[in-house]
């Protein structure tokens, strides 16, 4: 499995994880990559099959001043660890290439996936964002401390 940079041609991609019942109730809207920022979005691929996506997109949470960590995987690759990993190679790419102190995540009470991913990749939660909502962080001298 690997990353390669999100782009218009991924329309279809996108397309079919919103149309996921999990995606839209802990995601909602995906990113435009002709919007958002093209370098910050990734497609997760495994071979020549595209996986989901994971990213940064700019958040309004915890001051408005970072960048949030989303991922979605299609149904079929789910519960594979495929989701963590992907999340593992962008929180290195935001540290090491971006240079971002810190990363965070709102990840919905319910979503225990979710939690157990940031759980697993060392975030700590910052507090809540909205009712049912928590923020978890990362900073980047803690990316040493990501489990395997």
């Amino acid at each position: 499995m690997n990353l390669r940079p999100l782009s218009d041609s991924d329309f279809a991609l996108l397309s079919s994880l919103q149309l996921q019942d999990d995606v839209w109730e802990f995601i909602g809207t995906l990113p435009d990559p002709a919007v958002d920022r093209a370098d910050h979005l990734f497609a997760i691929v495994e071979g020549q099959l595209d996986l989901g996506f994971a990213g940064l997109v700019k958040s309004p949470a915890a001051g408005g001043d970072d960048y949030e960590l989303l991922c979605a995987m299609r149904s079929e690759a789910q519960q594979r660890g495929l989701a963590k990993r992907a999340c593992q190679l962008v929180l290195e790419w935001a540290f090491s290439t971006a240079r971002f102190e810190r990363v965070i995540a709102c990840i919905d009470d319910g979503n225990e996936a979710a939690r157990a991913i940031a759980d697993k990749l060392g975030m700590t939660p910052l507090g809540p964002d909205r009712p049912h909502r928590t923020v978890y962080v990362k900073y980047r001298d803690e990316r040493s401390l990501t489990s395997a």
